[in-house]
């Protein structure tokens, strides 16, 4: 059976009517273009007021942090780089303290003027009273700095002369001769080869073993030297060697303590190595000044 055209038309225009509807029944063909349409309720934050209005908050970004400022460095004065340092550079900044001094000698150090550098931390010890930690750093950069440098007195004609005085020595006793030069040989190392440390012994009238020896130091200087006693336990050469070092340190010092202008190095923190006492405390300006006095003329002669 044939479908009559007509209702072929129409049915077919009924079905492009009825998808143009379904689809375009919800737009909006009245509103201006540009308009925005208020959202619907269920997409507006319910706490505001119905009809309220104002500008959209802007995300908050997290606040940049304001790093702190690095603290100022002291203005610090290293001298003249150019000219040759004498024993006694940057003395004239221990007013300012050791902390002043540790930064001085820690920039020199940085900038790579090493020998300058190790007379500033010297400064710490010899010139300041520094603090424990302060003490420390000074020390263990002396140890570090002064091994790779060469000596400070190259010419052996400008050695001050000394001499490491033993007396009322048992006659026999050539380890103690033995020990007596090594702790000579010692002593002019320490200081850097500015002095020339002899060791003069003097044996003791009797040959006994029970007699207190004695040493002390002595140069040009007139007067009573300061003596200290020792009674060795053994006839070791290390032994003998440990007493005479450890009897020097505390002579070197007792010297200092009687100097003005001079900070004199502690007591001895290495009584089981003396040598350790001479590297890390005392300074070559402290052995200097130790000759020097050693050396003093008469005040008539001054």
């Amino acid at each position: 059976m044939r479908i009559p055209i007509p209702v072929v038309i129409g049915v077919s225009l009924l079905a492009v009517v009825t998808c143009w509807w379904l689809r375009t029944k919800d737009m909006d063909f009245l509103t201006p273009t540009g308009v925005v349409s208020p959202l619907p309720e269920f997409m507006t934050d319910p706490t505001e007021a119905p009809g309220a209005t104002g500008p959209v908050r802007e995300a908050e970004l997290p606040k940049p942090e304001t790093s702190s400022p690095a603290p100022n460095k002291p203005d610090l004065d290293l001298g003249d780089l150019e000219s040759s340092p004498g024993l006694a550079e940057y003395s004239e900044h221990a007013p300012k303290g050791a902390g002043y001094l540790v930064s001085l000698a820690t920039e020199l150090e940085l900038q790579g003027h090493w020998a300058r550098s190790l007379l500033a931390w010297e400064r710490v010890l010899d010139s300041c009273r520094p603090s424990p930690p302060e003490r420390k750093t000074a020390e263990d950069a002396i140890a570090r700095i002064r091994p790779t440098l060469t000596y400070w007195n190259i010419d052996p004609a400008g050695d001050i002369p000394l001499l490491l005085q033993i007396s009322d020595a048992p006659r026999s006793s050539e380890n103690l001769k033995q020990a007596a030069r090594e702790a000579a040989d010692f002593l002019r190392q320490d200081s850097d080869q500015t002095l020339l440390v002899e060791a003069q012994i003097t044996s003791a009238r009797r040959n006994t073993t029970d007699t207190a020896i004695k040493i002390y130091f002595s140069g040009s200087r007139k007067g009573e030297p300061q003596l200290r006693s020792m009674k060795p336990g053994n006839d070791e050469v290390e032994h003998h060697r440990l007493l005479i070092l450890s009897n020097s340190y505390q002579l070197v010092r007792s010297e200092l303590s009687d100097i003005d202008g001079i900070v004199p190095p502690q007591n001895s923190n290495h009584p089981g190595n003396p040598k350790l006492d001479f590297q890390r405390q005392i300074t070559r300006l402290h052995w200097l000044r130790f000759a020097e006095s050693l050396n003093r003329p008469p005040a008539s002669e001054n």
